[in-house]
C-alpha cells in the first residue's frame, strides 16, 4: 500500500531550490518558537522576519502568507519518512522491521514534541485543507503500522484480527508521548518508554490467541 501525502504548492520568487528550503527551513524553526509563546494569530511577520534577521519582504519571497508556514510545518510529518526508513532497513525479519519502526516513530515523536503541542493548540487556526492534511497525516501512520501488522499475520508470526485497532494503539502512544511528556518524563526516559510499549505489542502480537487473557467490559 502506497501512502502518498497531500502537498500544495507554496509560492516563491526565488528559483534557488536549495535555498529556499534553506531560508524555508529557517522560517519555520523561528516562527514556531514565536507561535508557542504568542500564539498564531498574535505573532506578526514583522516579529518573525526579526527573530529570522530577515526583512519582511524578504520572508515573502519565500512563502506567499503566514498560513504557509503552517503547511510547512505538515511537509515534516508526512508518512514517506517512515516508509523511506523501512526501506531503508533492507531485508529484515517483520518483528524486528515493527520494533525499528516504532523506535523510529517514538523517537521523531521525541524529538518534535513541541510542534505537536503546537498542533494540538492551534489547530482550529489552520486552513480546513490544512486540517485534513494534519488528520490525514496521522491516518497514513496508522495505515502504515497496520500494513506492517497484517504483513507478520500473513507470514503467520502475528496473531491478531485487530490489526488496525493496534497499530492505531501504536501511533496514538508514539502521540501521546509528545503531548504528555512534562508527565511521562518523570518516570521514563523515552528510551524505556518505547521498550515497554514495544515490548507490549510485540506480546499482544505474538501471543497465542487462545492463551491470550479475554476480559469483558463490566457492566
Amino acid at each position: 500500500m502506497t501512502l502518498t501525502p497531500i502537498i500544495r504548492h507554496i509560492r516563491t520568487y526565488s528559483k534557488n531550490e536549495n535555498l529556499v528550503k534553506e531560508k524555508r527551513e529557517l522560517i519555520a524553526g523561528e516562527a514556531l518558537k514565536l507561535f508557542l509563546v504568542n500564539g498564531y494569530v498574535k505573532t506578526t511577520i514583522r516579529e518573525l522576519a526579526e527573530a529570522c534577521e530577515l526583512t519582511e519582504g524578504a520572508i515573502y519571497r519565500y512563502i506567499g502568507s503566514k498560513d504557509d508556514i503552517l503547511h510547512l510545518f505538515l511537509l515534516r510529518i508526512n508518512v514517506n519518512q517512515i516508509q523511506d526508513y523501512l526501506r531503508g532497513l533492507g531485508e529484515i525479519d517483520t518483528i524486528e522491521a515493527l520494533g525499528k519502526c516504532i523506535w523510529q516513530y517514538y523517537t521523531w515523536q521525541d524529538q518534535t514534541y513541541e510542534v505537536n503541542i503546537f498542533y494540538n493548540r492551534e489547530i482550529n487556526n489552520f486552513t480546513r485543507e490544512d486540517r485534513r492534511v494534519l488528520l490525514k497525516s496521522q491516518s497514513d501512520y496508522i495505515h502504515f503500522f497496520d500494513e506492517l501488522i497484517k504483513k507478520g499475520v500473513s507470514e503467520g508470526i502475528f496473531h491478531t484480527a485487530d490489526s488496525l485497532l493496534i497499530a492505531h494503539n501504536i501511533v496514538m502512544l508514539g502521540y501521546d508521548w509528545g503531548l504528555r511528556r512534562w508527565f511521562l518524563s518523570q518516570y521514563f526516559t523515552i528510551d524505556e518508554y518505547i521498550e515497554k510499549q514495544t515490548a507490549m505489542f510485540l506480546y499482544l502480537l505474538t501471543a497465542d490467541s487462545e492463551k491470550k487473557r479475554k476480559v469483558s467490559p463490566k457492566k
